[in-house]
Order: C-alpha cells, then sequence, then structure tokens
C-alpha cells in the first residue's frame, strides 16, 4: 500500500488506537440480575432498543480508534511512488540540494560577474522555482575545503542566506566532503527505503583538478566513493557548468617565495626567488613582478616572461637589517583571477648563536686549547672572509670556567648553547641549574678529553630510564696509537643538520677521512639518536642526540683536541662541522610561520604576557586567550584555530611585545583553471552528468529514483474529518438518549 515511511519507528504511535477500545472493555458494566415486578417491562423496552445501541456504540468506538490511527500514520508519513494506486492522492513537492562552489577559483571575472556571482545568482533562480506553500524544501551548502550547511529547511531561508554570499573564499574544493555532506542528507530522506528522491544539483566552474585523478594524495578515491554512495540511493548529481567559456582560461599567478640558500643572520646578503606560473593557453612576455620587504621596502620590479603552461623565476638579492621575522610580499599585475596576483612569505632571520663555552683543561697554547680551536670557528678574526660584506657575526661565543655555572650572576636564559669541553666534577647544583635550563629548550653539548672520568659521568649525568642529562653511558677509553692506524667516520645521518654540508657527495670525504685516535667507547640510550658512528669493530657512537624536554644534548665521544684527533688541524672540516652543529643547535623547533588557509598559527609567548589578540589581514582583532597551551615553565603557546580563512599577513600580538607576522597562502594549484569537459565528466562516475541551467536532469536513467509523494496531509484531514465526526456522534447519541 505504501512504499515506505520518512518516519518509520513513529508507526508504533498506531498501537494507541487499541487505548479507546481498552477503556471501552474496562469500563463495562457487570449487572447482577435481581428479579421484582417491573422488571418484565424493562427487559421488553430494552431488547427494543439493545441492537440499535451497539451499533451506535460500535461507530462511536471506531470512530476514535480511527482519529487515532490516522494521526500516528499522520506523523510516520508515509509516500508512494507514481505506480502506486494512490498516486493520485499523494502531496508531490521537491527536496533539493543546491551544492555551491566557493572555492578561489571561482573568483575569476571572465566577463563583468566573476564564476561565483553567476554561481549565487542560479542558485537565487533554483530556490525560486520552489514553493513553500507545497511544502518543498532546499538545502544549500557552500562547498570548499570544508562543507558548510548554511540552510536547511524553506526557500525563503535559503533566499537570505544567498543575499549575504559575496564573494568565493580563498579554499581549495574537497568536492569529496561536499558530497558526503549530500549522502547524509540521502540516508536522511531514504529512511525507511533504498531510493531518495532528493534533488541534487552542483553549480560550479569545473575546474578540471576537482574531478580527475591526479595522484595518491587527492581525493579522488574519496570522491568516487560518495558518488557510489549517491547512486545507491538513486540519486544523480546534475552539474550546472557556470565558470568561463574557455576550456583553459587565461591566468598567471605567484606561487612560490623562496631564498636560495639559508639566510645566515642580519646584514647578510641572499638571493629571494619569486616563481611566477603561467597556467594559460599563451606565453606572456614582460611580466612585471615586485617583492616588498615589511610592506615598506618595495624593490623595483623585474620583467619575466613565462611560457604558455610553464613557469619563471626572478631573483631579487634582499638584505634584512635585523633578526627575527621579516615579511616577503611578491605581486604581479592584476589579472581575471586577483587572488593568486599577492603571495606572502615569511622569513626568520636567526640572531647569533650565544654559545658559553665551559673549558675544563685551559691552556695558554691555543694549539693545545680544545675551546681555543672552538673559540677561533666561532668568532673568527675581524675582518676575515666569512665577515665580508658587514654581514653580523653568527656566533656570539663567551668561555668560562667550569665553577661559573654556579655563579647567580650566570644568566643562562641569556644563552643557547653550552658546551662543557672536557669537563668532569660539576657539582650538583651546577648540574640542577643545566637541567632546568635545558629543559626550557637549551641546548648542551658534551665533548669529552682527559679529565672525564667515565664512572663520575655516569654516576653524575647518566640515568638508565632517561632522567639524566647524558644520552649515553660511557664505557673504557679507545686509544690506538698513530703508527698503528687510526678510526673514522663510518657513517653519519646524512639528513640531520648537523651534517647537512657533508651530505654532499663532494665535501664527504672531509668528515669520513678525517683521523680519529682516541674515543670513549658509548651506549645511548634507547631514547637518544646516534648521528654518526666510527669504522671500529663494535660501530661505536661518535655523536649522540637527545631530547630533553624541549631542549636537547648532544655526546661528542672524542675530543676536539690533537692529542685525539687531527679534527682541529683539519679546518674545512671543523668550521662546517662546528657552524652546521651549533647553528642547529641553538635553534629551538618553533611552530612553522607560513601555513596553508585554514592552518593553524601557534607563537610561544612570555607567560607574563597579556592581551595576546591576533590581527586579520583587513585589521580585525581577535583575542587568543581560549587556544593557551603549555610551552615550558616560563612560556605559553598560543594558538588560533579556525581564524586563517583568508590569504594574507596576519598578526599575533601581545602587550609589551613586538607583532609576530604569519603568512596565510594560497594553494597555487587554485589557478589551474583548466576545465572538464561534458564527456570527461560523466566518465569520472556515472552519478555525475552536465545540465544545463533550467533543465531538471540530462538524462533518465533506470536506477534513477521513481518520483514519491507524500500522504500525510490527506492522512491529516482524515484525522480531523475522524474526530469532527466522533464529536457530532456522541453529542448525537447524548441527546437521543436523554430525549423520553
Amino acid at each position: 500500500m505504501f512504499d515506505g515511511f520518512v518516519n518509520p519507528a513513529l508507526l508504533a504511535g498506531t498501537l494507541l488506537a487499541l487505548v479507546p477500545l481498552a477503556i471501552h472493555l474496562l469500563n463495562r458494566q457487570r449487572y447482577k440480575p435481581m428479579p421484582w415486578a417491573a422488571m418484565r417491562f424493562v427487559l421488553a423496552a430494552y431488547r427494543k432498543t439493545r441492537r440499535r445501541a451497539q451499533l451506535e456504540n460500535l461507530i462511536l468506538l471506531l470512530l476514535r480508534m480511527a482519529a487515532v490511527a490516522l494521526l500516528a500514520l499522520a506523523i510516520a508519513r508515509p509516500f508512494v511512488g507514481d505506480r502506486s494506486p494512490l498516486a493520485a492522492l499523494a502531496q508531490s513537492r521537491r527536496d533539493v540540494a543546491l551544492v555551491i562552489d566557493a572555492s578561489a577559483s571561482t573568483g575569476y571575472r571572465a566577463d563583468v560577474k566573476s564564476s561565483f556571482e553567476r554561481i549565487v545568482e542560479r542558485a537565487r533562480e533554483i530556490v525560486l522555482e520552489l514553493d513553500a506553500a507545497r511544502d518543498d524544501r532546499v538545502r544549500v551548502i557552500v562547498a570548499s575545503a570544508r562543507p558548510r550547511l548554511v540552510a536547511w529547511r524553506r526557500p525563503d531561508e535559503a533566499l537570505s542566506v544567498l543575499g549575504t554570499l559575496q564573494a568565493p573564499t580563498d579554499e581549495p574544493l574537497d568536492l569529496a566532503a561536499a558530497l558526503g555532506e549530500v549522502v547524509r542528507l540521502a540516508e536522511e530522506d531514504a529512511r525507511g527505503s533504498t531510493h531518495s528522491s532528493l534533488e541534487v544539483r552542483l553549480l560550479t566552474d569545473l575546474q578540471r583538478r576537482n574531478f580527475e585523478s591526479g595522484g595518491e594524495d587527492d581525493g579522488a578515491p574519496a570522491l568516487r566513493e560518495q558518488l557510489e554512495a549517491l547512486r545507491k540511493f538513486g540519486c544523480r548529481v546534475a552539474v550546472e557548468d557556470l565558470g568561463p567559456r574557455e576550456e583553459l582560461p587565461p591566468n598567471l599567478g605567484v606561487t612560490s617565495i623562496e631564498p636560495l640558500a639559508e639566510v645566515l643572520g642580519p646584514q647578510s646578503p641572499c638571493d629571494v626567488a619569486v616563481t611566477v606560473r603561467n597556467f594559460g593557453p599563451v606565453a606572456r612576455s614582460g611580466v612585471r613582478v615586485t617583492l616588498t620587504i615589511d610592506e615598506d621596502g618595495k624593490l623595483p620590479y623585474r620583467p619575466l616572461d613565462v611560457p604558455s603552461q610553464g613557469e619563471g623565476k626572478v631573483v631579487f638579492p634582499v638584505v634584512f637589517a635585523t633578526a627575527g621575522a621579516h615579511v616577503l610580499t611578491a605581486r604581479i599585475e592584476s589579472d581575471r583571477l586577483a587572488a593568486d596576483d599577492v603571495r606572502a612569505q615569511v622569513v626568520l632571520v636567526p640572531p647569533a648563536v650565544r654559545v658559553l663555552l665551559a673549558n675544563g683543561e685551559p691552556r695558554p697554547e691555543i694549539e693545545q686549547d680544545e675551546v681555543g680551536f672552538l673559540g677561533a670557528v666561532l668568532d673568527p678574526p675581524r675582518g676575515d672572509e666569512v665577515l665580508a660584506g658587514g654581514a653580523a657575526r653568527p656566533f656570539e661565543p663567551r668561555t668560562i670556567e667550569p665553577h661559573e655555572l654556579r655563579d647567580p650572576s650566570l644568566d643562562l636564559a641569556q644563552v643557547d648553547v653550552v658546551v662543557l669541553a672536557n669537563v668532569d666534577g660539576l657539582a650538583q647544583d651546577s648540574i640542577e641549574r643545566l637541567e632546568r635550563w635545558v629543559a626550557e629548550g637549551g641546548a648542551l653539548v658534551i665533548t669529552l678529553g682527559d679529565k672525564v672520568d667515565a664512572a663520575g659521568f655516569n654516576q653524575r649525568l647518566f640515568e638508565a630510564d632517561g632522567s639524566g642529562l647524558a644520552p649515553a653511558e660511557l664505557g673504557g677509553r679507545v686509544a690506538i696509537a698513530r703508527r698503528d692506524g687510526y678510526h673514522r667516520v663510518r657513517e653519519f645521518a646524512l639528513d640531520h643538520p648537523a651534517f647537512r654540508f657533508f651530505a654532499d657527495e663532494r665535501w664527504r670525504p672531509l668528515l669520513t677521512e678525517v683521523p680519529i685516535y682516541e674515543f670513549c667507547g658509548a651506549r645511548a640510550h634507547e631514547g637518544a639518536r646516534v648521528l654518526a658512528r666510527l669504522d671500529d669493530e663494535a660501530e661505536s657512537p661518535l655523536l649522540i642526540e637527545k631530547a630533553y624536554d624541549r631542549g636537547k644534548v648532544f655526546l661528542w665521544t672524542t675530543s676536539i683536541d690533537p692529542e685525539w684527533t687531527r679534527l682541529p688541524q683539519s679546518p674545512r672540516t671543523l668550521v662546517p662541522l662546528v657552524y652546521e652543529w651549533l647553528r642547529y643547535a641553538g635553534r629551538s623547533a618553533v611552530p612553522p610561520r607560513n601555513v596553508p588557509v585554514l592552518g593553524a598559527l601557534a607563537l610561544d609567548v612570555e607567560s607574563f604576557r597579556q592581551g595576546v589578540e591576533l590581527v586579520l589581514p583587513e585589521g580585525a582583532r581577535r583575542p587568543l586567550e581560549a587556544g593557551d597551551s603549555a610551552a615550558g615553565a616560563t612560556r605559553r603557546r598560543v594558538t588560533a584555530l579556525g581564524a586563517t580563512e583568508r590569504a594574507g599577513v596576519y598578526r599575533i600580538e601581545a602587550e609589551g611585545a613586538p607583532s609576530e607576522p604569519f603568512a596565510v597562502q594560497l594553494d597555487p594549484r587554485e589557478g589551474a583553471l583548466a576545465r572538464i569537459s561534458s564527456v570527461e565528466l560523466v566518465g569520472v562516475h556515472p552519478s555525475l552528468e552536465l545540465a544545463s541551467a533550467g533543465e531538471t536532469s540530462t538524462s533518465d536513467l533506470e536506477e534513477s529514483a521513481p518520483p514519491k509523494g507524500e500522504l500525510w496531509r490527506g492522512i491529516a484531514i482524515a484525522c480531523f474529518v475522524a474526530l469532527v465526526c466522533e464529536s457530532l456522534w456522541a453529542a448525537w447519541i447524548g441527546r437521543a438518549r436523554r430525549t423520553p
């Protein structure tokens, strides 16, 4: 009789129709026969009216039961198909799901209107075709990186929401996620049956990459999965093309800003490459590219020729005046898609690494002093070619004696790296002080030597549970006479920043061929990482790194002493090793400053800083109190989530501190406006079909859901009629029985 119910669980309410019957049976009067003289006259009158009274009561009971049953049936909302004998009584209404493509690519303006403006205009036309009096419903889904269901009931509500959509987002389109929301709606609509009458319309610019499989990381498998789920419910997706007419629209976009080499520090020259991609079919020449440093340092523009479907790079020489975060903004001439004509990048210019050298065995001759070699590398003589051009020095070394670590006037908070060179017998309070400092983010480097006693070292610095500073337990000293040969580096971590220079095959022998005559055996803790090993039979560790809370500890199992190794006598090895190693050690990990649209912004600030706010590109401010998380005893981490909806430069500001910039960047692929053809669209999945404006569908497949209509209005009217009839019938019976 019925094809299904929208709310099948509410069918249980029809059982309430038995309540009037139960009340009738419970209220039946039980008579006890008592003969008396006039009984024969009463019985005679009762026999005349009994059948009539029973019929009247039965009709009244049936009307009451019918009213209850019809009410429950109306709430369950039955529906029938077009082949049902009740189809003529069914209410035919439309249930539409509108998926609006609001990705950045829809900002393309081929003429007066952008693709997004045409999409919203077409959505308004579809909604105006619906009739609220017929109980038509519309669900509006704004699709971008995350789908948002902005309207889900009446057409007038959808029109109000559409009036607020003024511009597309800066997000890419996740079509699979948007259709996943449609699948959820289809499941609700098809509850109690295998088909849904949901009419799905996708209004988009047909950007090819949203439909095609381009690799393992794309959303194509998920897209096919959602389309298959819609197909099981008998739903088609009518795709309306509201993009530009060209199959390959012309467009230029800035896709990256990248320093060509590591920025060593302030006043150091650096080349910055700006990449511009031509997504269109025609080569472009003389494209003006400009680069601005921190909003006011605009460099002269440079012309660039960009081939069709290719990219070009222009290099700007840049010198950052100060350490800290600097914003680079690249621009090209505005074209029809403005979103990718500007791109920002935050570059962190490191300050000088502050190194504290604790010399365990000072010697008057620098050639015999381990710290002397380190000091000469970190603080070369003035006029050295490394510092040519007025560049700031990358290190600020300071030498002390080990006992000075106990001095309260020594502020370790002003130190990035502490080097314990051949230091033994540290006092317990010095060790505890170093533990607190490293836990806060400092870096400790331990090198060995003649004065280091393995037993005492293990007792004071090593703990089996990893709570000690030392990343390894020392064993005995291993020495080899120079006349008998030497040990060398057998292998090292090519991917580690400390060995970045030697990862190049041209310079690798500078590290692997340095003679090492003496070292200490060591057993690395399971939580530590061995970065380099020697070529002895035991493959002994040479350099070990261990994370210690927010800081790190390194153990160099030999010495920088000419008696232990030839490393000090090989400046081509010592200088890059010390520079890369201590530069890495002295720079704590910081949250990224360049994130994609919708990425999270995070910053570690001093705990006493108040009034932390996020400044958006347009100047609006948002407090960041709620996103705090621990980042150490003296610092806390503030995080901005869900606020980076637009590409541009954001800033986190706190009272009494300089603002910290972040660059939120558009996905470069949004500039690729190549469009998918109708033939290719159908080939993606059978549930997709290209529809023209004003059409409901371009084809009817056998698996399409048959139209279905609901009967609840008719059933509700029948329920009302039953209640009225019951009231009138009960009143007539009461009046007739009171009449003598």
